[in-house]
Protein backbone atom coordinates (compact mmCIF):
# COMPACT_ATOMS: atom_id res chain seq x y z
CA UNK A 1 0.00 0.00 0.00
CA UNK A 2 1.00 3.60 -0.81
CA UNK A 3 1.51 6.26 1.64
CA UNK A 4 -1.43 7.89 -0.18
CA UNK A 5 -3.24 4.68 0.47
CA UNK A 6 -2.73 4.59 3.56
CA UNK A 7 -3.79 7.80 4.12
CA UNK A 8 -6.76 7.45 2.48
CA UNK A 9 -7.35 4.14 4.18
CA UNK A 10 -7.21 6.03 7.79
CA UNK A 11 -9.31 8.82 6.57
CA UNK A 12 -12.03 6.53 5.30
CA UNK A 13 -12.30 4.51 8.43
CA UNK A 14 -12.44 7.58 10.58
CA UNK A 15 -15.57 8.83 8.22
CA UNK A 16 -17.20 5.57 8.95
CA UNK A 17 -16.91 5.64 12.82
CA UNK A 18 -17.34 9.58 13.21
CA UNK A 19 -21.12 10.25 13.69
CA UNK A 20 -20.44 13.93 13.60
CA UNK A 21 -21.82 15.53 10.33
CA UNK A 22 -19.97 18.37 11.03
CA UNK A 23 -17.03 16.28 10.47
CA UNK A 24 -18.64 13.83 8.37
CA UNK A 25 -18.66 16.60 5.98
CA UNK A 26 -15.27 18.04 6.24
CA UNK A 27 -13.93 13.99 5.40
CA UNK A 28 -15.71 14.61 2.32
CA UNK A 29 -14.82 17.51 1.37
CA UNK A 30 -11.79 16.37 1.67
CA UNK A 31 -11.40 13.27 -0.19
CA UNK A 32 -13.23 15.07 -2.99
CA UNK A 33 -10.33 17.17 -3.46
CA UNK A 34 -8.09 14.02 -3.66
CA UNK A 35 -5.87 13.89 -6.89
CA UNK A 36 -7.21 10.25 -7.26
CA UNK A 37 -10.59 8.04 -7.33
CA UNK A 38 -11.50 6.95 -3.82
CA UNK A 39 -14.75 5.23 -2.93
CA UNK A 40 -16.23 4.41 0.49
CA UNK A 41 -18.59 1.39 1.08
CA UNK A 42 -19.56 0.57 4.43
CA UNK A 43 -20.54 -2.73 5.77
CA UNK A 44 -23.55 -2.84 4.11
CA UNK A 45 -22.09 -2.53 0.89
CA UNK A 46 -23.86 0.86 0.51
CA UNK A 47 -21.44 3.67 -1.15
CA UNK A 48 -21.08 6.25 0.88
CA UNK A 49 -18.32 8.25 -0.48
CA UNK A 50 -17.52 8.41 -4.00
CA UNK A 51 -15.61 11.35 -4.92
CA UNK A 52 -14.94 13.89 -7.91
CA UNK A 53 -12.20 12.46 -9.23
CA UNK A 54 -13.42 8.68 -9.31
CA UNK A 55 -16.32 10.22 -11.18
CA UNK A 56 -14.41 11.68 -13.86
CA UNK A 57 -12.52 9.03 -14.18
CA UNK A 58 -14.71 6.37 -14.86
CA UNK A 59 -17.28 8.47 -16.57
CA UNK A 60 -19.91 8.40 -13.81
CA UNK A 61 -23.09 11.22 -14.52
CA UNK A 62 -23.21 13.28 -11.32
CA UNK A 63 -27.13 13.23 -11.36
CA UNK A 64 -26.39 9.42 -10.29
CA UNK A 65 -25.47 10.28 -7.26
CA UNK A 66 -27.90 13.57 -7.11
CA UNK A 67 -29.66 13.21 -3.97
CA UNK A 68 -29.11 9.80 -2.72
CA UNK A 69 -26.45 7.33 -1.87
CA UNK A 70 -26.55 4.60 -4.39
CA UNK A 71 -25.65 0.80 -3.58
CA UNK A 72 -22.63 -0.72 -4.40
CA UNK A 73 -24.33 -3.19 -6.88
CA UNK A 74 -26.19 -0.44 -8.50
CA UNK A 75 -22.38 0.84 -9.69
CA UNK A 76 -21.74 -2.33 -10.79
CA UNK A 77 -24.73 -2.76 -12.62
CA UNK A 78 -24.41 0.84 -13.93
CA UNK A 79 -21.05 -0.18 -14.78
CA UNK A 80 -21.58 -3.82 -16.59
CA UNK A 81 -24.64 -2.13 -18.78
CA UNK A 82 -21.72 0.25 -20.61
CA UNK A 83 -19.48 -2.53 -20.98
CA UNK A 84 -17.11 -1.79 -18.52
CA UNK A 85 -16.46 -5.30 -17.53
CA UNK A 86 -16.65 -6.97 -21.26
CA UNK A 87 -19.03 -9.65 -22.55
CA UNK A 88 -21.48 -11.26 -20.35
CA UNK A 89 -25.00 -10.43 -18.82
CA UNK A 90 -24.78 -6.90 -16.72
CA UNK A 91 -26.94 -8.67 -13.84
CA UNK A 92 -24.71 -11.46 -13.25
CA UNK A 93 -21.96 -9.40 -13.88
CA UNK A 94 -22.65 -7.04 -10.90
CA UNK A 95 -23.81 -10.13 -8.83
CA UNK A 96 -20.39 -11.41 -9.18
CA UNK A 97 -18.43 -8.60 -8.07
CA UNK A 98 -20.54 -7.84 -5.38
CA UNK A 99 -20.29 -11.19 -3.93
CA UNK A 100 -16.20 -10.80 -4.47
CA UNK A 101 -16.88 -7.54 -2.86
CA UNK A 102 -18.75 -9.37 0.26
CA UNK A 103 -15.04 -11.01 1.25
CA UNK A 104 -13.56 -7.31 2.06
CA UNK A 105 -9.91 -8.99 0.46
CA UNK A 106 -7.12 -6.24 -0.41
CA UNK A 107 -6.62 -5.92 -3.73
CA UNK A 108 -4.65 -4.76 -6.92
CA UNK A 109 -5.30 -4.64 -10.73
CA UNK A 110 -4.77 -2.40 -13.87
CA UNK A 111 -7.15 -1.64 -15.75
CA UNK A 112 -7.79 -0.38 -19.22
CA UNK A 113 -10.84 1.17 -20.16
CA UNK A 114 -12.65 1.29 -23.41
CA UNK A 115 -12.06 4.77 -23.74
CA UNK A 116 -8.12 4.14 -23.82
CA UNK A 117 -7.15 5.39 -20.29
CA UNK A 118 -5.63 3.01 -17.46
CA UNK A 119 -6.27 2.80 -13.80
CA UNK A 120 -4.54 1.16 -11.31
CA UNK A 121 -7.26 -0.03 -8.80
CA UNK A 122 -6.52 -0.69 -5.04
CA UNK A 123 -9.03 -2.03 -2.42
CA UNK A 124 -8.55 -2.33 0.92
CA UNK A 125 -10.76 -4.02 3.69
CA UNK A 126 -11.41 -0.97 6.45
CA UNK A 127 -11.68 -1.82 10.74
CA UNK A 128 -15.07 -2.22 11.88
CA UNK A 129 -16.30 -3.27 7.78
CA UNK A 130 -16.30 -1.94 4.59
CA UNK A 131 -13.41 -0.75 2.66
CA UNK A 132 -12.29 1.61 0.31
CA UNK A 133 -11.39 1.64 -3.47
CA UNK A 134 -8.46 4.09 -4.93
CA UNK A 135 -8.76 4.83 -8.66
CA UNK A 136 -5.29 6.49 -9.97
CA UNK A 137 -4.68 7.49 -13.21
CA UNK A 138 -1.54 5.65 -15.08
CA UNK A 139 -2.38 6.08 -18.55
CA UNK A 140 0.73 8.17 -19.52
CA UNK A 141 2.76 6.12 -17.31
CA UNK A 142 1.39 2.95 -19.04
CA UNK A 143 1.72 4.54 -22.28
CA UNK A 144 5.36 5.25 -21.56
CA UNK A 145 6.36 1.88 -20.72
CA UNK A 146 4.35 0.07 -23.61
CA UNK A 147 6.07 2.76 -25.56
CA UNK A 148 9.50 1.84 -24.26
CA UNK A 149 8.58 -2.26 -24.42
CA UNK A 150 7.25 -1.64 -28.19
CA UNK A 151 11.04 0.14 -28.45
CA UNK A 152 12.44 -2.76 -26.74
CA UNK A 153 10.50 -5.04 -28.93
CA UNK A 154 11.74 -3.20 -32.25
CA UNK A 155 15.79 -2.87 -31.03
CA UNK A 156 15.50 -6.78 -30.29
CA UNK A 157 13.87 -7.13 -34.01
CA UNK A 158 16.64 -5.01 -35.20
CA UNK A 159 19.41 -6.48 -33.28
CA UNK A 160 18.10 -10.36 -33.89
CA UNK A 161 18.41 -9.85 -37.21
CA UNK A 162 22.12 -8.01 -37.54
CA UNK A 163 23.94 -10.18 -39.23
CA UNK A 164 25.88 -11.32 -37.01
CA UNK A 165 26.44 -12.71 -33.21
CA UNK A 166 26.13 -8.93 -31.58
CA UNK A 167 27.03 -9.03 -27.30
CA UNK A 168 28.13 -6.00 -24.87
CA UNK A 169 30.59 -6.96 -22.30
CA UNK A 170 30.96 -4.84 -19.47
CA UNK A 171 34.50 -3.71 -18.08
CA UNK A 172 35.10 -7.24 -16.17
CA UNK A 173 33.96 -9.03 -19.74
CA UNK A 174 30.84 -10.15 -18.19
CA UNK A 175 27.87 -10.41 -21.20
CA UNK A 176 25.41 -8.38 -20.63
CA UNK A 177 23.22 -8.44 -23.98
CA UNK A 178 23.78 -10.75 -26.87
CA UNK A 179 20.66 -11.07 -29.68
CA UNK A 180 19.27 -14.21 -30.51
CA UNK A 181 21.14 -14.91 -33.87
CA UNK A 182 22.36 -18.63 -33.79
CA UNK A 183 26.36 -18.25 -34.60
CA UNK A 184 27.85 -19.96 -32.13
CA UNK A 185 30.37 -17.66 -30.54
CA UNK A 186 31.74 -19.00 -27.67
CA UNK A 187 28.69 -20.53 -27.01
CA UNK A 188 27.20 -17.15 -26.20
CA UNK A 189 23.27 -17.40 -26.76
CA UNK A 190 20.16 -14.97 -25.54
CA UNK A 191 20.37 -15.85 -22.28
CA UNK A 192 23.30 -16.17 -21.36
CA UNK A 193 23.76 -12.55 -19.81
CA UNK A 194 25.71 -12.41 -16.26
CA UNK A 195 28.06 -15.03 -17.11
CA UNK A 196 32.01 -14.21 -18.27
CA UNK A 197 33.59 -14.11 -21.46
CA UNK A 198 35.69 -17.18 -19.54
CA UNK A 199 33.23 -18.81 -18.53
CA UNK A 200 30.97 -18.76 -21.72
CA UNK A 201 34.33 -20.01 -24.05
CA UNK A 202 36.65 -22.08 -21.88
CA UNK A 203 40.31 -22.09 -21.57
CA UNK A 204 41.62 -22.96 -24.85
CA UNK A 205 39.62 -20.14 -26.92
CA UNK A 206 39.61 -17.91 -23.86
CA UNK A 207 43.26 -17.93 -23.95
CA UNK A 208 43.39 -16.96 -27.99
CA UNK A 209 40.93 -14.00 -27.93
CA UNK A 210 41.11 -12.76 -24.64
CA UNK A 211 43.56 -10.37 -25.74
CA UNK A 212 41.52 -8.56 -28.51
CA UNK A 213 38.93 -7.63 -25.85
CA UNK A 214 41.40 -6.36 -23.34
CA UNK A 215 42.27 -4.07 -26.16
CA UNK A 216 39.38 -3.28 -26.68
CA UNK A 217 38.89 -2.22 -22.81
CA UNK A 218 42.29 0.10 -23.24
CA UNK A 219 40.19 1.92 -25.71
CA UNK A 220 41.53 0.24 -29.22
CA UNK A 221 39.19 -1.87 -31.52
CA UNK A 222 40.13 -5.05 -32.11
CA UNK A 223 39.42 -7.72 -35.12
CA UNK A 224 40.67 -11.47 -35.38
CA UNK A 225 39.62 -14.72 -37.41
CA UNK A 226 39.18 -18.33 -36.57
CA UNK A 227 38.18 -21.49 -37.27
CA UNK A 228 34.92 -22.44 -35.30
CA UNK A 229 32.28 -24.95 -35.63
CA UNK A 230 28.80 -23.78 -37.43
CA UNK A 231 25.85 -24.50 -36.23
CA UNK A 232 25.02 -26.69 -38.60
CA UNK A 233 27.96 -28.74 -37.82
CA UNK A 234 30.66 -28.16 -40.17
CA UNK A 235 33.64 -26.56 -40.12
CA UNK A 236 34.00 -22.44 -41.02
CA UNK A 237 35.77 -19.24 -40.47
CA UNK A 238 34.45 -17.03 -37.65
CA UNK A 239 35.43 -13.18 -37.50
CA UNK A 240 35.01 -11.14 -34.86
CA UNK A 241 35.14 -7.11 -34.36
CA UNK A 242 35.23 -5.67 -30.79
CA UNK A 243 34.80 -1.53 -30.33
CA UNK A 244 34.83 0.37 -26.98
CA UNK A 245 32.08 1.60 -25.66
CA UNK A 246 32.49 4.84 -23.80
CA UNK A 247 30.68 6.87 -20.77
CA UNK A 248 30.12 10.35 -21.27
CA UNK A 249 33.45 11.22 -19.81
CA UNK A 250 34.87 9.21 -22.31
CA UNK A 251 35.97 5.92 -19.49
CA UNK A 252 35.47 2.98 -21.12
CA UNK A 253 33.10 1.22 -19.55
CA UNK A 254 32.56 -2.07 -21.71
CA UNK A 255 32.48 -3.30 -25.62
CA UNK A 256 30.57 -4.20 -28.64
CA UNK A 257 31.50 -7.66 -29.98
CA UNK A 258 30.40 -8.85 -33.30
CA UNK A 259 30.74 -11.92 -34.59
CA UNK A 260 30.48 -12.98 -38.16
CA UNK A 261 30.44 -15.98 -39.99
CA UNK A 262 32.88 -15.12 -42.61
CA UNK A 263 32.99 -18.49 -44.14
CA UNK A 264 31.51 -17.89 -47.43
CA UNK A 265 33.49 -14.46 -48.27
CA UNK A 266 36.50 -16.69 -47.26
CA UNK A 267 35.98 -19.01 -49.41
CA UNK A 268 34.77 -16.64 -52.63
CA UNK A 269 38.45 -15.11 -51.79
CA UNK A 270 40.60 -18.13 -51.98
CA UNK A 271 38.34 -19.23 -55.53
CA UNK A 272 38.90 -15.15 -56.47
CA UNK A 273 42.51 -15.80 -55.50
CA UNK A 274 42.89 -19.03 -57.07
CA UNK A 275 41.05 -17.93 -59.91
CA UNK A 276 43.58 -14.50 -60.25
CA UNK A 277 46.87 -17.12 -59.82
CA UNK A 278 45.14 -19.19 -62.83
CA UNK A 279 44.65 -15.77 -65.03
CA UNK A 280 48.29 -14.67 -63.82
CA UNK A 281 49.81 -18.25 -65.06
CA UNK A 282 47.74 -18.04 -68.48
CA UNK A 283 48.42 -14.56 -68.59
CA UNK A 284 52.46 -15.27 -68.15
CA UNK A 285 52.20 -18.43 -70.25
CA UNK A 286 50.37 -16.19 -73.40
CA UNK A 287 53.66 -14.08 -73.05
CA UNK A 288 56.12 -16.32 -72.90
CA UNK A 289 54.60 -18.50 -76.05
CA UNK A 290 54.08 -15.16 -77.39
CA UNK A 291 57.88 -14.91 -77.11
CA UNK A 292 58.80 -18.09 -77.60
CA UNK A 293 57.02 -17.57 -81.07
CA UNK A 294 58.74 -14.17 -81.79
CA UNK A 295 62.03 -15.94 -81.10
CA UNK A 296 61.05 -18.95 -83.59
CA UNK A 297 60.30 -16.34 -86.06
CA UNK A 298 64.20 -14.83 -84.97
CA UNK A 299 65.29 -17.90 -85.63
CA UNK A 300 63.53 -18.72 -89.06
CA UNK A 301 64.84 -15.57 -90.17
CA UNK A 302 68.02 -16.02 -88.75
CA UNK A 303 67.86 -19.33 -90.79
CA UNK A 304 66.35 -18.06 -93.97
CA UNK A 305 69.01 -15.08 -93.91
CA UNK A 306 71.89 -17.74 -93.24
CA UNK A 307 70.83 -19.50 -96.22
CA UNK A 308 70.98 -16.69 -98.32
CA UNK A 309 74.22 -15.85 -96.47
CA UNK A 310 76.05 -19.39 -97.37
CA UNK A 311 74.75 -19.50 -100.48
CA UNK A 312 76.32 -15.77 -101.48
CA UNK A 313 79.19 -16.29 -99.82
CA UNK A 314 80.34 -19.79 -100.72
CA UNK A 315 79.65 -18.87 -104.30
CA UNK A 316 82.96 -16.42 -104.06
CA UNK A 317 84.46 -18.39 -101.22
CA UNK A 318 84.38 -21.47 -103.60
CA UNK A 319 86.18 -19.66 -106.56
CA UNK A 320 88.69 -17.72 -104.47
CA UNK A 321 90.02 -20.70 -102.61
CA UNK A 322 89.82 -22.51 -105.96
CA UNK A 323 92.31 -19.98 -107.71
CA UNK A 324 94.01 -19.81 -104.19
CA UNK A 325 94.85 -23.33 -104.87
CA UNK A 326 95.85 -22.96 -108.51
CA UNK A 327 97.89 -19.82 -107.40
CA UNK A 328 99.74 -21.91 -105.25
CA UNK A 329 100.68 -24.01 -107.95
CA UNK A 330 101.58 -21.18 -110.32
CA UNK A 331 103.54 -19.71 -107.53
CA UNK A 332 105.07 -23.17 -106.95
CA UNK A 333 106.35 -23.78 -110.99
CA UNK A 334 107.18 -19.88 -110.97
CA UNK A 335 109.76 -20.53 -107.90
CA UNK A 336 110.96 -23.58 -109.02
CA UNK A 337 111.63 -22.07 -112.40
CA UNK A 338 113.25 -19.51 -110.48
CA UNK A 339 115.53 -21.99 -108.59
CA UNK A 340 116.17 -23.75 -112.46
CA UNK A 341 117.00 -20.85 -113.33
CA UNK A 342 120.18 -19.34 -111.96
CA UNK A 343 122.40 -22.30 -112.10
CA UNK A 344 121.75 -22.95 -115.48
CA UNK A 345 122.84 -19.17 -115.93
CA UNK A 346 125.99 -19.83 -113.87
CA UNK A 347 126.71 -23.19 -116.78
CA UNK A 348 126.06 -21.25 -119.53
CA UNK A 349 127.80 -17.99 -119.16
CA UNK A 350 131.21 -16.01 -117.96
CA UNK A 351 130.50 -15.40 -114.45
CA UNK A 352 131.24 -11.51 -115.46
CA UNK A 353 128.66 -12.01 -117.83
CA UNK A 354 126.17 -9.10 -118.11
CA UNK A 355 123.17 -11.11 -118.15
CA UNK A 356 124.02 -13.06 -115.13
CA UNK A 357 124.94 -9.81 -113.72
CA UNK A 358 121.45 -8.56 -114.10
CA UNK A 359 120.30 -11.86 -113.45
CA UNK A 360 121.71 -11.76 -109.90
CA UNK A 361 121.03 -7.87 -109.33
CA UNK A 362 117.07 -8.53 -109.91
CA UNK A 363 117.28 -11.54 -107.57
CA UNK A 364 118.90 -8.98 -104.86
CA UNK A 365 116.25 -6.59 -105.56
CA UNK A 366 113.04 -9.20 -105.42
CA UNK A 367 114.45 -10.88 -102.23
CA UNK A 368 113.78 -13.57 -103.41
CA UNK A 369 114.41 -16.03 -100.80
CA UNK A 370 111.93 -13.67 -98.49
CA UNK A 371 109.33 -14.11 -101.02
CA UNK A 372 109.82 -17.75 -101.04
CA UNK A 373 108.96 -18.15 -97.66
CA UNK A 374 106.32 -14.93 -96.85
CA UNK A 375 103.86 -15.87 -100.33
CA UNK A 376 103.75 -19.65 -99.13
CA UNK A 377 102.87 -18.18 -95.61
CA UNK A 378 100.40 -15.64 -97.05
CA UNK A 379 98.96 -18.41 -99.14
CA UNK A 380 98.22 -20.33 -96.02
CA UNK A 381 96.75 -17.13 -94.51
CA UNK A 382 94.03 -16.95 -97.18
CA UNK A 383 93.37 -20.40 -96.71
CA UNK A 384 92.34 -20.21 -92.98
CA UNK A 385 90.99 -16.96 -93.49
CA UNK A 386 88.24 -18.87 -95.83
CA UNK A 387 88.17 -21.72 -93.54
CA UNK A 388 87.09 -19.30 -90.64
CA UNK A 389 84.33 -17.50 -93.00
CA UNK A 390 83.11 -20.96 -94.10
CA UNK A 391 83.03 -22.38 -90.25
CA UNK A 392 80.94 -19.19 -89.48
CA UNK A 393 78.83 -19.43 -92.19
CA UNK A 394 77.93 -23.15 -91.35
CA UNK A 395 78.05 -21.77 -87.44
CA UNK A 396 75.17 -19.97 -88.46
CA UNK A 397 73.24 -22.02 -90.03
CA UNK A 398 73.60 -24.97 -87.06
CA UNK A 399 72.80 -22.69 -84.88
CA UNK A 400 69.38 -21.57 -86.73
CA UNK A 401 68.60 -25.17 -87.70
CA UNK A 402 65.47 -25.65 -88.93
CA UNK A 403 64.48 -21.98 -88.27
CA UNK A 404 60.18 -22.14 -87.98
CA UNK A 405 60.27 -25.53 -88.96
CA UNK A 406 61.95 -27.44 -86.15
CA UNK A 407 61.57 -31.07 -85.67
CA UNK A 408 62.93 -33.67 -83.13
CA UNK A 409 65.77 -35.19 -84.86
CA UNK A 410 68.91 -36.27 -83.46
CA UNK A 411 71.34 -34.03 -82.87
CA UNK A 412 74.83 -33.19 -80.56
CA UNK A 413 74.53 -31.11 -77.86
CA UNK A 414 78.10 -30.57 -77.83
CA UNK A 415 78.42 -29.96 -81.24
CA UNK A 416 75.28 -27.18 -80.62
CA UNK A 417 77.37 -25.70 -77.54
CA UNK A 418 80.47 -25.26 -80.07
CA UNK A 419 78.23 -23.08 -82.81
CA UNK A 420 76.36 -21.20 -80.45
CA UNK A 421 79.76 -20.24 -78.35
CA UNK A 422 81.59 -18.74 -81.63
CA UNK A 423 78.26 -16.69 -82.06
CA UNK A 424 77.86 -15.79 -78.24
CA UNK A 425 81.82 -15.03 -78.03
CA UNK A 426 81.38 -11.86 -80.80
CA UNK A 427 81.56 -9.03 -78.55
CA UNK A 428 83.25 -10.59 -75.22
CA UNK A 429 85.87 -12.84 -76.89
CA UNK A 430 88.45 -10.00 -75.77
CA UNK A 431 87.51 -10.30 -72.20
CA UNK A 432 86.72 -13.98 -71.59
CA UNK A 433 88.74 -16.95 -71.34
CA UNK A 434 86.28 -20.19 -72.18
CA UNK A 435 87.02 -23.46 -70.89
CA UNK A 436 85.80 -26.91 -72.33
CA UNK A 437 85.30 -30.33 -70.05
CA UNK A 438 83.23 -32.18 -72.31
CA UNK A 439 82.25 -35.59 -71.70
CA UNK A 440 81.89 -37.07 -75.05
CA UNK A 441 78.20 -37.27 -75.07
CA UNK A 442 76.35 -38.84 -77.96
CA UNK A 443 73.49 -37.53 -79.55
CA UNK A 444 70.02 -37.30 -78.06
CA UNK A 445 66.73 -36.77 -79.46
CA UNK A 446 65.80 -32.96 -79.21
CA UNK A 447 64.59 -29.63 -80.84
CA UNK A 448 68.05 -28.93 -81.66
CA UNK A 449 67.59 -25.10 -82.43
CA UNK A 450 65.70 -24.46 -78.84
CA UNK A 451 68.73 -26.14 -77.41
CA UNK A 452 70.89 -23.56 -78.99
CA UNK A 453 69.22 -20.87 -78.02
CA UNK A 454 69.07 -22.14 -74.43
CA UNK A 455 72.42 -22.19 -74.59
CA UNK A 456 72.84 -18.47 -76.01
CA UNK A 457 70.82 -17.57 -73.03
CA UNK A 458 72.95 -19.43 -70.39
CA UNK A 459 76.40 -18.59 -72.45
CA UNK A 460 75.77 -14.35 -72.41
CA UNK A 461 74.25 -14.53 -69.10
CA UNK A 462 77.67 -15.67 -68.01
CA UNK A 463 79.60 -13.44 -69.78
CA UNK A 464 77.54 -10.62 -68.77
CA UNK A 465 78.13 -11.48 -64.73
CA UNK A 466 81.88 -11.48 -65.58
CA UNK A 467 82.20 -7.47 -65.14
CA UNK A 468 86.60 -7.34 -66.47
CA UNK A 469 87.74 -10.44 -67.64
CA UNK A 470 87.09 -13.65 -66.14
CA UNK A 471 86.10 -17.60 -67.38
CA UNK A 472 83.21 -19.34 -68.60
CA UNK A 473 83.56 -23.22 -68.08
CA UNK A 474 81.46 -25.74 -70.59
CA UNK A 475 81.11 -29.26 -69.49
CA UNK A 476 79.19 -32.14 -70.78
CA UNK A 477 78.39 -35.53 -68.75
CA UNK A 478 76.02 -38.35 -68.81
CA UNK A 479 74.63 -41.04 -66.74
CA UNK A 480 72.66 -44.42 -68.49
CA UNK A 481 69.52 -42.41 -69.54
CA UNK A 482 70.32 -38.65 -69.28
CA UNK A 483 72.56 -36.13 -70.41
CA UNK A 484 73.65 -32.37 -68.65
CA UNK A 485 75.27 -29.50 -69.72
CA UNK A 486 77.02 -26.96 -67.24
CA UNK A 487 77.68 -23.47 -68.01
CA UNK A 488 79.55 -21.87 -64.94
CA UNK A 489 81.23 -18.62 -64.82
CA UNK A 490 83.70 -16.60 -62.28
CA UNK A 491 81.31 -13.64 -62.56
CA UNK A 492 79.70 -11.56 -59.67
CA UNK A 493 77.23 -14.11 -58.68
CA UNK A 494 73.27 -13.81 -57.88
CA UNK A 495 71.96 -13.15 -54.24
CA UNK A 496 70.31 -15.88 -52.68
CA UNK A 497 67.02 -13.97 -52.39
CA UNK A 498 66.91 -13.84 -56.39
CA UNK A 499 67.29 -17.61 -56.80
CA UNK A 500 63.59 -18.78 -56.39
CA UNK A 501 62.66 -16.21 -59.13
CA UNK A 502 65.28 -16.56 -61.54
CA UNK A 503 63.07 -18.29 -63.92
CA UNK A 504 59.53 -15.79 -63.38
CA UNK A 505 58.58 -14.25 -66.26
CA UNK A 506 59.89 -10.82 -66.64
CA UNK A 507 62.13 -10.87 -63.38
CA UNK A 508 65.50 -9.54 -64.28
CA UNK A 509 68.35 -8.44 -62.20
CA UNK A 510 69.71 -6.28 -65.11
CA UNK A 511 69.74 -2.63 -65.18
CA UNK A 512 66.62 -1.14 -66.85
CA UNK A 513 66.56 -1.44 -70.67
CA UNK A 514 69.55 -4.44 -70.41
CA UNK A 515 67.22 -7.21 -69.99
CA UNK A 516 63.46 -8.66 -70.52
CA UNK A 517 63.58 -11.33 -68.07
CA UNK A 518 62.38 -13.35 -70.45
CA UNK A 519 65.77 -15.37 -71.36
CA UNK A 520 65.41 -18.17 -68.44
CA UNK A 521 61.81 -18.15 -68.11
CA UNK A 522 62.26 -19.31 -72.12
CA UNK A 523 64.61 -21.27 -71.56
CA UNK A 524 62.86 -22.90 -68.30
CA UNK A 525 59.97 -23.81 -70.71
CA UNK A 526 62.12 -25.05 -73.51
CA UNK A 527 63.72 -27.36 -70.92
CA UNK A 528 60.88 -28.74 -69.78
CA UNK A 529 59.86 -29.54 -72.55
CA UNK A 530 62.50 -31.53 -73.65
CA UNK A 531 61.43 -33.52 -70.03
CA UNK A 532 64.50 -32.20 -68.22
CA UNK A 533 65.36 -29.57 -65.57
CA UNK A 534 67.95 -26.81 -65.05
CA UNK A 535 68.73 -26.02 -62.01
CA UNK A 536 71.33 -23.38 -60.63
CA UNK A 537 73.92 -22.79 -57.84
CA UNK A 538 75.51 -19.73 -57.27
CA UNK A 539 78.02 -17.95 -54.46
CA UNK A 540 78.11 -13.86 -54.43
CA UNK A 541 81.45 -12.72 -55.32
CA UNK A 542 82.48 -16.54 -56.93
CA UNK A 543 80.45 -17.08 -59.66
CA UNK A 544 77.02 -19.25 -60.84
CA UNK A 545 76.47 -22.35 -62.62
CA UNK A 546 73.31 -23.39 -64.78
CA UNK A 547 72.78 -27.74 -65.26
CA UNK A 548 70.59 -28.57 -67.94
CA UNK A 549 69.66 -31.83 -67.32
CA UNK A 550 67.92 -33.61 -70.40
CA UNK A 551 66.72 -37.21 -71.42
CA UNK A 552 68.47 -39.09 -74.35
CA UNK A 553 65.12 -39.92 -75.89
CA UNK A 554 61.44 -37.38 -76.87
CA UNK A 555 59.49 -37.53 -73.82
CA UNK A 556 56.00 -39.20 -74.71
CA UNK A 557 53.12 -36.66 -75.15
Amino acid sequence: MTDLTHAVAQLSARALIDSDARHWAEIDMLIDHLPVGVALVDAEQNVRIFNRKARQMLDFPDSFFAGRTPSLRELFLFNARRGEYGAGDPEQLADALVERSSKREPHQLERDRPDGSVLDIRGEPLPGGGFVTIWTDITARKRAERDAEARARQLDLVMDNVPGKLSFFDANLRCVYSNRRELVFGAIHAGDAGKTLHELVGDPVYGEIEGYFRQALNGQPSAYQRPFRRPDGSSGYLQVITTPHRAPDGEVIGLFSLGQDVTDIMRAEAELKARNTELEAANQALATTHQQLVQTEKLASIGQLAAGVAHEINNPVGFVSANLSTLGTYVGNLLALADACEPSLREAVPADSPALCAFKAAQAAADLDFLREDIVALLEESREGLDRVRRIVQDLRDFSRAGGNDQWQCASLEAGLDATLNIALTDMKHRVTVCKDYGGIGPIECLPSQLNQVFLNLIVNAGHAIADTGTITLRTGQTVDRVWVEVSDSGCGIPAEHLGRLFDPFFTTKPVGQGTGLGLALSYGIVEKHGGQITVHSTVGEGTTFRVSLPRVRPPG
